[in-house]
């Protein structure tokens, strides 16, 4: 289950009680802060990492960071995007800049190929991709290698991306260069993973400050849906009056 749940990029120690150790011994275990076990799955338990994610995001504790991140972007609003940095690295498109795309509205995500919450969402843009193919609208995924500093084979972000059914420009975001930029720029953030809204003349409109968003009807995922809805709104929002 390591492949599922990636080493952390630092060495980390935990020091469980009796019970504990013996009740996690040879099971991926959930410990909440409390010291408690939440929960206890098999290795080879079906798609347990979205099983573990789940659970978590219904934790009190996550829910009050969920509300902590509904405020969390608002200072990037009405302000303009800075050029991206990615590339030399493009998939389905040529290099693109972001003058390039003035006049049209833009839906940046960043994302990563060991993030569950990057699977979920990324279908989800190419979900609205499809569904506002016809209009002044672009798409772009920018990966981020995680942790800071490894790198990947662009074959193989690229293969990821394809498995997702993603079909519009991605490309790499180098040592974070563009994420540094434009999210991480001296103010401490929850997630990487974050997405843009950015209107036909390069402002921030909407910030989803990550992790997760994608439609469901699932009572569970309400808030995934509840982020998803609110894109699509922006997006809408400020497409050229001519084309709503």
């Amino acid at each position: 289950y390591l492949q599922q749940f990636p080493k952390p990029p630092t060495r980390v120690s935990l020091r469980l009680a009796p019970e504990i150790e013996r009740r996690a011994r040879g099971r991926v275990t959930l410990i909440g802060k409390d010291g408690m076990v939440k929960g206890q799955w098999t290795a080879e338990t079906a798609d347990l990492p979205a099983v573990v994610f789940q659970l978590v995001d219904r934790m009190p504790m996550r829910q009050r960071e969920a509300e902590e991140n509904e405020a969390a972007g608002r200072d990037l609003l009405g302000t303009q995007a800075k050029e991206w940095l990615a590339g030399p690295e493009w998939a389905n498109s040529r290099p693109l800049r972001l003058d390039d795309l003035r006049g049209r509205v833009l839906v940046v995500r960043f994302w990563t190929d060991t993030c569950p919450y990057c699977d979920a969402s990324l279908p989800a843009m190419q979900k609205l991709a499809e569904e506002m193919k016809d209009a002044p609208v672009t798409f772009v995924g920018l990966y981020q290698s995680k942790p800071l500093g490894s790198e990947r084979t662009w074959t193989g972000v690229v293969a990821h991306a394809a498995e997702l059914g993603v079909t519009f420009p991605i490309a790499y975001d180098h040592d974070w260069a563009t994420l540094r930029s434009w999210w991480l720029d001296g103010t401490r953030r929850r997630a990487t993973s974050a997405s843009f809204v950015i209107d036909a003349e390069g402002r921030f409109v909407h910030v989803h400050p990550g992790p997760v968003f994608f439609p469901s009807e699932d009572p569970a995922d309400a808030r995934a849906n509840a982020d998803f809805e609110a894109i699509r709104d922006a997006i809408r929002r400020h497409l050229p009056t001519a084309d709503r």
